[in-house]
């Protein structure tokens, strides 16, 4: 079959309006055939809005792309018609997205707000997240982890398309673009890594919430009779509130 990785760059979490589109058709032997960078007319000269987005000084890197036509400024009611075309002539079964579920909210929220029909209505959306906690994440990719001291703030293995590209890659200078077209290409080398290690494309496999790092410590106690203990045990940092702790 072949499928479509797809990814969003958007004003906010609350209302994203999106600023940028990309996406990249795949053979499922792993060509790509057709890849496509939208700029989204009107997010982009509504410049107030478009100010309020993470990425907004990214923006000297699309003006710079629309003048080389790398990319094209189109209605978002035109880029989607196009997707939609775009799958059916290539067949297209499956979509895919690194943390899908935020991507397919864009589209939802869009789609309502500019009043056209949702590229993705009739195609199955996978999380490569789930293919990446269910193939990659192995005692390999903890130490490697480790040994790059690639955490999350909460001191959980961090699992961001930027780290698990790092580690399939060996690029350990790399960082993510985040521009849509870009981020589609590394999370698409991702899941073909997870593919190497067996999955299927018509798998959909659930992202779990977090990577637990167990860390060994050791607890120092002293008496007041200066009568010294020293106890070793496990923390496992769950999230920001939680940690478990394992006496050893």
């Amino acid at each position: 079959m072949n499928y479509v990785v797809f990814d969003t760059e958007t004003t906010s979490l609350n209302k994203p309006f999106c600023y940028n589109i990309g996406y990249i058709i795949v053979t499922e032997a792993g060509a790509i055939i057709l890849r496509r960078d939208y700029v989204v007319e009107q997010v982009w000269h509504n410049l107030p809005l478009f100010s309020t987005a993470y990425y907004a000084e990214k923006r000297p890197l699309y003006v710079t792309a629309m003048r080389s036509r790398e990319t094209k400024m189109e209605k978002f009611g035109y880029i989607c018609a196009q997707m939609r075309r775009d799958f059916k002539v290539h067949n297209v079964e499956r979509a895919f997205a690194y943390n899908s579920s935020f991507d397919e909210g864009v589209f939802e929220f869009n789609c309502d707000w500019f009043k056209c029909i949702n590229p993705f209505d009739e195609i199955t959306i996978a999380d490569i997240r789930g293919f990446v906690h269910k193939y990659l994440v192995s005692e390999t990719f903890r130490q490697f982890c480790e040994d790059y001291e690639l955490f999350t703030e909460s001191g959980n293995y961090s699992t961001t398309a930027e780290t698990m590209y790092k580690f399939v890659s060996g690029d350990l200078l790399f960082e993510e673009e985040h521009t849509a077209l870009a981020d589609s290409l590394i999370e698409n080398r991702i899941l073909r890594a997870c593919i190497q290690c067996g999955a299927t494309l018509e798998e959909n496999p659930k992202a779990l919430m977090s990577i637990p790092r167990n860390v060994t410590k050791t607890l120092h106690i002293q008496t007041a009779e200066q009568v010294d203990y020293y106890f070793e045990y496990e923390s496992i940092r769950i999230n920001k509130e939680k940690t478990e702790i394992k006496m050893r």
